[in-house]
């Protein structure tokens, strides 16, 4: 396989470049919980739990597409420079990344958008009633804060913090071809027959033979010929949500959050995609 056929793949690398240069780099802004505590009044309550979930939602989708952009960067390097286990790991960093954003994400965006009137009033500092969504909240908390906890932090921190099994990620995209690429990964990342294919093979005549020849780049085309399909779509599963998330800050976030402004160039197509479609049903409906 040529580079060219792998970088079939460029077309969707070049849309996080164009991507990145439509998203506003800002400074969040978040209250304590003592603080929050402290507020007496419906609208401003309303007014800084919403915000901040806006805010929330903003990190996720920007950070989303940056990291991914960043694994992509990363997969490319070690295909030019021949390296299997170097490709292998950050195709496995790739996967789990977007297998992240979609689990996360995914939960997010209908609730949003289902309450897409009443978190507009509430930016707008009008609201008139208490909404609280402490399954939203957590998610969008999972996927800033969530990591393998210490014995210390255990007893610090609520379980929104604490990092599931990367298989649970992989789950919700629900891919028989993309479990068996990862499993196949992990062999090559984990101490494993599979990580001496570079420098050992089975020779049908002497059995086991060290060897010295450069069998990396053809190793990283035999994964490429099987699974680019299967990657493409992975990524698929994380640009397409994040965009949302991103253009759902853009309609709620109003004068209060306008640093959060992603240019609208960055959602060319976004309106014809099926999720977006969705959505757009749902805030109509709110």
């Amino acid at each position: 396989m040529s580079d060219q056929e792998f970088f079939g793949l460029e077309d969707m690398y070049s849309s996080m470049v164009e991507i990145e240069g439509c998203i506003a780099k800002v400074c969040y802004k978040f209250i304590s919980e003592e603080d929050f505590s402290k507020i007496d009044n419906i609208a401003e309550l309303q007014l800084v739990y919403w915000s901040e979930m806006i805010q929330r939602l903003h990190i996720s989708g920007a950070t989303t597409i940056l990291r991914l952009k960043k694994w992509y960067e990363s997969l490319e390097c070690a295909y030019k420079a021949k390296n299997y286990y170097g490709f292998c790991a950050s195709l496995r960093g790739l996967l789990e990344a977007c297998s992240d954003s979609f689990h996360s994400i995914g939960k997010v965006l209908l609730p949003v958008s289902e309450n897409f009137s009443h978190i507009k009033t509430s930016i707008s500092g009008d609201a008139d009633k208490t909404v609280l969504s402490s399954p939203l909240e957590d998610e969008l908390i999972h996927y800033m804060f969530g990591r393998k906890l210490s014995a210390a932090e255990k007893d610090k921190f609520e379980d929104s913090h604490k990092a599931k099994q990367v298989r649970q990620y992989l789950n919700s995209i629900q891919s028989g071809s993309l479990n068996d690429l990862y499993s196949e990964l992990c062999q090559v990342s984990h101490p494993s027959l599979l990580s001496f294919i570079p420098f050992m093979m089975d020779h049908p005549e002497h059995g086991l033979m060290l060897h010295n020849g450069s069998v990396d780049e053809v190793l990283n085309e035999n994964i490429m010929d099987r699974y680019k399909s299967t990657i493409y779509e992975t990524m698929e599963f994380a640009l397409w949500p994040a965009l949302c998330s991103l253009k759902l800050v853009n309609m709620l976030g109003g004068s209060l959050l306008e640093a959060l402004y992603t240019k609208d160039k960055a959602f060319e197509g976004l309106e014809k995609h099926d999720l977006w479609i969705r959505l757009e049903n749902l805030i109509q409906a709110s």
